[in-house]
């Protein structure tokens, strides 16, 4: 039988309380599981201490907190380039000594995929200290899904989840380069390497562009506020084998960063092409091995100093 004229209508009425009631239920439990897992996600890129990058880079902190450098520092944040880009800590500072710069505490905090919104937490964790935060910028660092900061900022603490104020990183535990000279990859796989980036990272770039800009500029105040001296830093890359293939890519971020510094007046330092690497100091696209890393860390030494130089680091 045919539902009489205006029928439906009423059997609508009648159960719209309850497919709202419904409806707002769905949405309160879509919204809770949301906001739980992103409390989730956030906590775990704040506290990333299941490799044993990130446990030597809060335990490091800890320990500058622990007994406050006497002496200025600089601090090197970026993702796994920054961390093979460096021969070491002690070697970095005693190179700048050796040039003619002052004495200092050089620190590399570099990890694999880090992003900006984990730098921010760094940040947040220095010792107040006179201090030069180098921040690493490249094509990597806009590949990854930017996260919200908390509004309150990250809180400060003197040692990472497990780690002991005081502790010494021991170095059977970590080994701060993962690639050497002994194994890199030939050329013709570097360039397979590179229309690989082209094909599954340069879609995620292009979609977390903006979103990564935005948390660079948050990573920039939070330097500020705290009194600190963020420097833009290009990071390495194999331009023999890239040529002009990333040209696109690179403005889009090389453009935002100069727009950042011009902003905020502070320096974007870009060495890449005086450096004059060759394939041979790269074990792919962007992480050198031995021999690169001796020619970077001279230029990145040279460059110390005249940051140090300019903002009148350690004061007369």
């Amino acid at each position: 039988m045919r539902p009489m004229p205006g029928m439906s209508c009423v059997l609508i009425s009648r159960r719209l309380p309850a497919l709202l009631a419904l409806a707002l239920l769905v949405a309160v439990s879509l919204v809770s599981l949301q906001l739980s897992l992103s409390a989730e996600a956030r906590a775990a890129v704040r506290r990333p201490t299941g490799s044993p990058d990130w446990k030597h880079i809060y335990q490091v902190i800890a320990n500058l907190n622990h007994r406050l450098p006497k002496v200025p520092v600089v601090y090197l944040v970026g993702g796994s380039a920054a961390r093979e880009c460096t021969i070491s800590d002690s070697s970095w500072a005693a190179e700048v000594r050796h040039i003619g710069g002052p004495r200092l505490r050089t620190v590399e905090l570099g990890s694999n995929g880090q992003n900006y919104y984990q730098d921010i937490d760094i940040v947040h964790r220095l010792p107040s200290v006179p201090s030069i935060v180098l921040i690493g910028i490249g094509l990597g660092r806009y590949v990854p899904q930017p996260m919200r900061p908390a509004t309150r900022g990250v809180e400060q603490s003197t040692a990472g989840p497990g780690e002991r104020p005081g502790a010494r990183t021991s170095s059977s535990s970590y080994q701060q380069h993962h690639y050497s000279v002994r194994h890199i990859l030939s050329d013709p796989k570097k360039r397979q390497f590179v229309r690989w980036w082209l094909a599954d990272r340069y879609p995620a770039f292009k979609l977390n562009f903006a979103g990564n800009t935005a948390q660079l500029e948050l990573l920039i105040q939070a330097c500020q506020v705290r009194g600190l001296h963020p420097v833009l830093l290009e990071m390495p890359l194999n331009l023999p084998i890239v040529g002009r293939t990333l040209d696109r890519p690179r403005k889009m971020y090389t453009d935002s960063c100069r727009a950042l510094a011009k902003k905020y007046g502070i320096p974007k330092i870009d060495f890449l092409k005086k450096v004059h690497l060759v394939s041979g100091d790269f074990f792919d696209m962007s992480h050198l091995v031995e021999p690169g890393r001796v020619k970077w860390q001279l230029r990145l030494s040279k460059t110390v100093v005249s940051l140090l130089k300019r903002y009148g680091i350690p004061a007369p």
